[in-house]
């Protein structure tokens, strides 16, 4: 077991190691693959990913059920000894362990190199997911995306946010509540599954889905912030951009330098929850573009320069939409009411929703080297019995599950929660569980308490 300290930033390589290379290829456990041209079935945009990374972690936790042999060998076809760069030099992935796998007669290895922990752990939830497979007449990817009685549910959430909107527009005071209110379950529900692909097998579904998140993240901030930042390491500094959103007034990791300002974070929670969504809509990307990380801690993709103009014009967009439309439509003061008031209630929903998740004293500064224990030791699952709370929260109260199988659908989540709990006590991993959302704000109002005292000298 290491030290959650040790991730300090490592210098970069010499100006005579990194002429310009290939930084188009990835690496996953020491090798470097060139995937230019596969036709993956999580579509263009997953391989994008992981290009120019270590995509160890990524790739393990998107790859869970699929057999190693067949992985093995189409990695191998793709394998190259060209000289490769990383986009950041200290992306060298040495934060997990990966054990071999015994492979005892030299063949193609046929299993993941993981620990007892998350084989068992992989074995059991495949297991369930080929009984579903079975039972519905599906494949077993099938089977792990949203189903049938999943997609209702979308619809008719879905729905009851379409029926605010002609009210809206006609500027009716009760839609400044129920739009926003409705958007929050549909958005939540729709554009987290699919920026980790879990929605449908079909990548141009997820794809698409993500563009439903218009009042509280761009695709290409939440690809790098949420799926290969802080999903892979979750709370380890340096490398969870989410320990440093606001870390001039909020201070999340003791290896955060304290600051004055951190004193009050107890109180200034809230008009940080206020234009939290702001921020990442219009702040955060102008902040990547230029610094070239996404909060120091995730190296910007490479993008073309068509893909960059339609990124920075959907950015446009998407502000005259939601901010300067109401004062086309309406007298001025009114305006405001509807040009502010609906992203104020959706970015306080998704904050409740997101920093319960990881933010208490349980999970933060929690570290292990085996890749399945560190997911578990550094989340946090909330109200695994109540359907209003999974409605809200789009499944992300099932932070524990989610973490270990991000690929998976959160319409499953409440079926794979006593599995991973029966083995977390079986291999003594801790299972941080609080039963209320409320009970869960609390621990994160603790959090923020313990973390804004002024460390003694």
């Amino acid at each position: 077991m290491r030290s959650i300290g040790q991730f300090a930033p490592q210098s970069s390589m010499s100006a005579t190691t990194t002429k310009k290379v290939n930084t188009k290829a990835m690496r996953i456990h020491g090798k470097w693959y060139d995937v230019e041209g596969f036709n993956h079935p999580g579509g263009p945009v997953m391989i994008s990913l992981g290009k120019g990374r270590d995509a160890t972690g990524l790739f393990e936790s998107h790859h869970p059920f699929t057999s190693r042999a067949r992985l093995e060998k189409l990695l191998a076809k793709y394998e190259t000894h060209e000289p490769c760069r990383l986009l950041d030099e200290s992306d060298q992935g040495t934060e997990f362990e990966w054990p071999e796998y015994e492979n005892k007669d030299g063949k193609v290895a046929d299993g993941a190199p993981v620990s007892a922990f998350g084989k068992e752990l992989v074995d059991q939830v495949k297991h369930y997911f080929e009984g579903e497979a079975k039972r519905r007449g599906v494949s077993l990817l099938d089977a792990t995306k949203a189903t049938p009685m999943r997609w209702l549910e979308l619809f008719v959430l879905f729905s009851l946010f379409l029926a605010t909107l002609p009210g809206f527009f006609r500027g009716e005071y009760w839609t400044l509540i129920a739009m926003p209110l409705t958007y929050w379950v549909i958005g939540v529900n729709i554009f987290h599954d699919g920026s980790h692909f879990a929605l449908s097998r079909h990548w141009r579904v997820n794809a698409l889905a993500t563009y439903i998140g218009w009042y509280f993240s761009s695709p290409i901030e939440w690809y790098h912030q949420h799926v290969i930042g802080h999903h892979v390491y979750a709370n380890i500094p340096r490398k969870d951009p989410d320990l440093y959103h606001n870390n001039a007034m909020e201070r999340h990791t003791h290896t955060l330098r304290w600051k004055p300002m951190h004193a009050h974070q107890p109180s200034t929670w809230l008009p940080i929850w206020v234009i939290g969504t702001f921020a990442m809509n219009y702040l955060k990307p102008l902040q990547m573009e230029m610094s070239g990380h996404y909060n120091r801690a995730v190296a910007k993709m490479e993008m073309t320069r068509s893909r960059w103009l339609l990124h920075w014009a959907g950015r446009v967009f998407v502000y005259a939409m939601c901010h300067l439309l109401p004062f086309a439509l309406f007298p001025w003061p009114k305006a405001i009411l509807f040009a502010v008031v609906p992203v104020t209630i959706v970015s306080l929903c998704f904050m409740l929703s997101s920093q319960i998740n990881h933010l208490t004293s349980p999970n933060i500064d929690q570290y292990s080297s085996d890749f399945y224990k560190h997911q578990v030791l550094t989340s946090h699952t909330v109200g695994k019995d109540s359907y209003l709370t999974f409605l809200f929260t789009g499944g992300l109260n099932f932070q524990i599950e989610h973490h270990l199988f991000p690929c998976v659908n959160h319409c499953h989540h409440r079926a794979l929660q006593p599995i991973v709990q029966r083995l977390c006590k079986k291999h003594n991993v801790p299972y941080h569980y609080t039963p209320t959302l409320y009970q869960a704000f609390r621990k994160y109002i603790d959090h923020l308490k313990e973390l804004a005292v002024k460390p003694s000298q």
